[in-house]
């Protein structure tokens, strides 16, 4: 029984595998042609997880606040 239970989870693991390996997108092919706008909002959404994780100082939150608002106007 142990050998079935071994060989149905290997079975069971090769299909994830072979999932995870079909969803997988290399990160440079999925930024290959980035649009400055999209390469703004990558930023944006660095910058917020930086001030969500408390990396930045409270005057650093400030001046990239102030960064994206002249950038992206209202978007704040």
């Amino acid at each position: 029984m142990r050998t079935i239970n071994k060989h149905l989870m290997s079975e069971t693991q090769t299909k994830q595998a072979e999932t995870q390996e079909e969803q997988f997108n290399p990160i440079f092919d999925e930024i290959k042609g980035i649009t400055p706008e999209g390469a703004l909002n990558v930023l944006i959404q660095a910058a917020g997880q930086a001030q969500a994780a408390g990396a930045l100082t409270v005057r650093d939150s400030v001046m990239v606040a102030k960064a994206i608002h002249v950038l992206r106007p209202g978007s704040i």
